[in-house]
């Protein structure tokens, strides 16, 4: 019996520890020495308050042949990200017949991965300057593009949080400051009024969350500040306003995987009798 122990060093991500995971995908590649038909591989989780998940057998006595490439899927249920402490290959190659030998086994690859886990937000649009930008009567919006990774376009965010630095001119109170994300296709979401008529006063840090519904972030093209500042009494000018920081992140997104462990060599580890085990930390994704 041989045991491949990958051991835990969970920094995974951050504010995620309390998501429920439903599976982990394992994938393992064998090198120059094959699993043999007969032969099992087990995996086993481990989690942090000491206790052991039931094993599962991966290959199902299924031979897996020199440079084949295996995707298991592992079932979890009420297991939370922040539980995982270790997954382990146990190593079944003891003889099946009298005239067989140890069935030694090469793992070139192992990848060990989370599917679907919530993590917190990306950044998907990050200016500042002194000012940014200078609100007056002749210049009433600003629109900025946003910046989002290609891997992320498919994740669909329930809503963004807007940051924004006032600078050296306030925002008066009975002012409007209105946000406005434009799509890819061209519809226009419809516009949140940000500080409700409020004042933010110089050098004040305010962060709205806009609410989204059935957008993914590929679909997100552009968002605008659209500036009121017409004046609310007789005797009011027009009130300029300067914007020094305007950041906007997605408050959560869910990932395609979370991956946890990703490791290659040739051979990564040879298992035989005399190894009996290897152990590596597991990534921060």
């Amino acid at each position: 019996m041989v045991l491949f122990s990958v051991a835990t060093q969970f920094l995974a991500v951050v504010n995620a520890s309390s998501t429920e995971v439903s599976s982990l995908r394992v994938d393992i590649t064998t090198g120059g020495d094959d699993l043999r038909g007969g032969s099992v591989a087990y995996g086993v989780i481990r989690l942090r308050d000491g206790r052991t998940l039931p094993k599962v057998n991966l290959n199902e006595g299924r031979a897996w042949g020199n440079g084949s490439r295996n995707t298991i899927t592992m079932p979890l249920s009420g297991v939370r990200l922040g539980d995982l402490a270790s997954f382990t290959i146990e190593h079944d190659g003891a003889p099946r017949n009298v005239l067989d030998s140890y069935d030694n086994w090469n793992i070139d690859a192992v990848r060990v991965a989370v599917p679907g886990v919530c993590h917190p937000g990306m950044t998907i649009l990050n200016q500042s300057g002194r000012p940014l930008v200078r609100f007056t009567g002749a210049k009433t919006f600003l629109e900025s593009r946003f910046s989002i990774p290609a891997s992320a376009h498919g994740i669909s965010p329930t809503s963004v949080q807007v940051m924004i630095t006032t600078g050296g001119d306030d925002l008066r109170s009975g002012s409007v400051a209105y946000g406005m994300i434009r799509l890819r296709d061209g519809r226009t979401l419809p516009k949140v009024n940000l500080n409700e008529g409020r004042a933010w006063g110089n050098g004040s840090r305010n962060t709205i969350t806009m609410p989204l519904s059935g957008v993914r972030l590929g679909d997100l093209a552009s968002f605008t500040i659209e500036h009121d500042g017409a004046p609310r009494n007789v005797l009011d000018s027009y009130d300029n306003w300067n914007v020094d920081v305007l950041k906007i992140d997605t408050s959560k997104t869910c990932s395609g995987e979370v991956v946890l462990a990703n490791r290659a060599g040739r051979p990564l580890v040879r298992l035989t009798g005399a190894r009996t085990f290897w152990t590596t930390p597991l990534r921060s994704p």
